[in-house]
């Protein structure tokens, strides 16, 4: 008995910060991956510090944006069961676990650099506008989602000291514009007549406007994939049918109402197949001569 009741009281924390949405912090190692240096030893210190940190200030985003949005999340049919909506937290308490969090991501961030430090913090402040503002701007609302996925992958360049090309920039900026749209036009499908009480802007976003921007940004982040496949090692272009597959495979989940990036690569095998395929085709082609 007392065990299921401390697991009942894990799970609603773990709820409550979100462990899965970590995935995305992976984009931090972006830079000395595709740079060919994940396996420096300078860069390996530093992988520890810049995943904790930037997991305890997504995290802190997190529970910052659920109590704003409570109200809104009870006429979710997923979000309904957060803890906060569903009172298992108190948002005093959430609040106060929001603000250690934040205290341990700039703490840890200190320790990788000043200048990454700056980029978790424009993350944070980002990230808090977002949640209390820009969320409920049309188009706005899309490109500042994309800008967390961005600064992540600029916080890695500093982090581990690797240069951030142009073309891995724009590629990850489209590829992020791509997602942050699909996670909009599956809400929309999902929630139908109730998309606006969930979140008024959904209201004035169409399925045939998001769409059209869907498949625009799609076709984009092929096209800019394969020019940094060029412009990084010639071989990556083989990467790309990969690639490929994945964001039509994406498309395909956002079609049928479940376009959160996070759960569509944890949950549809095919989704994740292809990104698994993907890293280690290019983890030959790096790191298979050395």
């Amino acid at each position: 008995m007392k065990t299921m009741i401390m697991s009942k009281h894990i799970n609603k924390y773990l709820s409550l910060i979100r462990p899965s949405q970590w995935l995305k912090n992976l984009l931090l190692l972006f830079p000395p991956f595709f740079g060919g240096r994940i396996f420096d030893p300078a860069v390996q210190k530093m992988i520890i510090p810049s995943l904790l940190s930037f997991s305890c200030a997504a995290s802190c985003c997190y529970i910052i944006n659920d109590i704003v949005d409570r109200e809104g999340d009870r006429h979710h049919p997923g979000k309904k069961n957060r803890p906060l909506v569903r009172g298992d937290v108190s948002v005093a308490f959430a609040a106060v676990l929001a603000a250690v969090l934040y205290i341990m991501a700039i703490f840890v961030s200190v320790q990788v650099s000043t200048r990454y430090e700056g980029y978790l913090i424009i993350y944070l402040l980002l990230t808090f506008s977002y949640s209390i503002y820009f969320k409920n701007i049309v188009i706005v609302d899309i490109f500042f989602i994309a800008f967390g996925f961005l600064i992540r992958v600029l916080a890695g360049g500093e982090a581990f000291h690797v240069n951030v090309s142009s073309w891995l920039f724009l590629t990850v900026f489209i590829v992020a514009l791509f997602l942050a749209t699909g996670k909009r036009l599956g809400e929309i499908i999902m929630l139908g007549n109730d998309a606006a009480k969930h979140r008024n802007n959904l209201s004035q976003y169409t399925p045939a406007f998001l769409d059209g921007v869907l498949w625009f940004s799609a076709a984009a982040a092929i096209v800019m994939y394969a020019l940094y496949t060029v412009e990084n090692k010639s071989e990556m272009i083989y990467t790309v049918p990969i690639a490929a597959f994945g964001l039509i495979r994406y498309v395909y989940k956002v079609k049928d109402g479940q376009g959160d990036p996070t759960r569509a690569l944890l949950k549809d095998t095919q989704i994740l197949g292809a990104g698994m395929l993907w890293i280690a085709v290019i983890g030959v082609i790096l790191y298979g001569k050395k």
